[in-house]
């Protein structure tokens, strides 16, 4: 009798159990399945219905889905929101007399409303940066090899350039490094200090930022970091101590880790992008830290098409596993917030598709999902 009473326990004990895990698994999969990510996306233009979409995304219930579209802009090829989601702003990534072109727009739940647009001053504007004061923008003009500093109001109105700094120099590559060609602009998460990689210099030049409202950014520079001739640096990431900084070396497909202190940059490694015996062309171009900072994702085009993750601890980077993007052209991905997804923009497939993400390993899977879109080529989450 007292055998049978334990084999009872146990039973419910178990049964219990089993109830609790049931509930937290079905309560894991309602909340994944019941998430919403929304984002803004920039591409390429060829006609009118095309230019900013803000897209929804909603993970085995409905996947990708258009909630508005701004057509007005050309070649918005990249955007970023304020901190309150309130004003979004874009590239015109086009030449002319007077340059390229930045727009500003109000961004309510129901799309986009035009406020103005000021010239980028440059050909080829390709990167927007807010200060974290979010009262100026800036833009880096590729083509152009410059950068421009555009004063931002409250109400998200763009005044005329304060500012136009040029950059000058080559490098290595025959084609593609003639000239200065700013491919980024980064504000350090801590000290403030601008941070402009220059694909056609191979250097990433630091600037001091001030409280003048005229000039804030100070012409001379604070440091200058040399990479290795030819590499093509375009865009960064710090990790959360802002003590390391993440860059693409484009031309040669590489991620190199530069250790950050008082302004001063110090290569510590680099790491390639290719696999081994791989013949083709290549095009390293963006690179996202995880939320919890364990794990570096960055892409290569050219004829490789993949997605790199790298594990990150205080040893340095360790590389955990290489996928195709699906498509062609990987040039912007971004993850979700909570890190549970990865998004891509395959810019030559005209396709946007979802990878799921493991927290724990890092490594990513694609879940199916995708959404047919013309030349998709930056992705910003609105948290």
């Amino acid at each position: 009798m007292k055998r049978n009473r334990w084999i009872i326990l146990l039973v419910l004990v178990f049964s219990l159990a089993c109830g609790t895990n049931q509930k937290s698994a079905d309560k894991l999969t309602r909340t994944d399945m019941d998430t919403t990510y929304a984002f803004l996306l920039g591409t390429y233009t060829e006609l009118p219905e095309q230019g900013i979409h803000l897209v929804h995304y909603r993970p085995e219930k409905g996947g990708f889905e258009v909630r508005a579209t701004a057509s007005d802009p050309s070649n918005p090829s990249f955007l970023i929101a304020n901190k309150k989601q309130t004003l979004a702003f874009c590239v015109e990534e086009n030449s002319g007399a007077d340059g390229g072109r930045v727009r500003s727009f109000q961004l309510t739940e129901t799309g986009f409303s035009a406020i103005n647009s000021v010239s980028s001053m440059g050909n080829g504007p390709c990167y927007l940066s807010l200060d974290p004061s979010e009262k100026f923008l800036v833009v880096g003009n590729y083509s152009q090899g410059n950068f421009s500093v555009i004063p931002v109001s409250g109400d998200g109105h763009l005044e005329p350039a304060i500012q136009v700094i040029q950059h000058e120099g080559s490098s290595a590559h025959p084609r593609r490094q003639q000239q200065p060609h700013v491919h980024s602009t980064v504000f350090h998460p801590k000290d403030g200090r601008l941070l402009v990689a220059d694909l056609g210099t191979d250097e990433v030049v630091v600037y001091n930022v001030t409280n003048d409202p005229e000039k804030p950014v100070q012409v001379t520079p604070h440091f200058r970091l040399k990479v290795a001739p030819g590499a093509g640096p375009r865009h960064m990431v710090f990790n959360e101590a802002a003590d390391l900084l993440y860059l693409v070396h484009e031309i040669t497909a590489e991620i190199g880790v530069y250790h950050y202190e008082d302004g001063v940059l110090r290569h510590q490694e680099t790491h390639s992008l290719l696999r081994e015996g791989f013949e083709g062309k290549v095009g390293a171009a963006e690179v996202r830290l995880s939320p919890e900072g364990k794990h570096l994702y960055v892409s290569n085009r050219g004829d490789a098409n993949e997605l790199i993750v790298f594990g990150v601890s205080s040893a340095g980077l360790t590389h955990l596993q290489t996928v195709a993007s699906e498509g062609e052209a990987p040039r912007n991905f971004n993850l979700t917030p909570d890190g549970a997804y990865l998004i891509v923009g395959n810019q030559n497939s005209n396709r946007l598709l979802s990878f799921r993400r493991d927290e724990n390993s890092g490594q990513i899977s694609p879940t199916g999902e995708y959404l047919d879109v013309h030349k998709p080529v930056y992705i910003d989450f609105l948290p």
